[in-house]
């Protein structure tokens, strides 16, 4: 079974969005961390684990949609 165009897409869109995700949330929490004090930190701090989160969900997507269950059809 060839996987679609609309599945690459879509693996595509949640790879963005969960690595974007992950990526702000990661610098909020080391924000919320730092309790007023100011310091600086390389952005790859973030962007890294980000991606690496993205490429995880992104994965196991793609895994869930080309092992699916054969089916029997409708009504089996």
């Amino acid at each position: 079974m060839a996987y679609s165009s609309r599945n690459w897409w879509t693996e595509l869109a949640l790879f963005v969005s969960v690595s974007a995700a992950s990526a702000l949330l990661l610098a909020a929490l080391w924000a919320m961390s730092l309790d007023g004090r100011e310091e600086t930190v390389n952005g790859l701090l973030f962007i890294i684990p980000g991606v690496v989160i993205g490429l995880w969900a992104a994965a196991r997507y793609r895994r869930r949609r080309t092992t699916a269950v054969p089916d029997d059809g409708p009504g089996a």
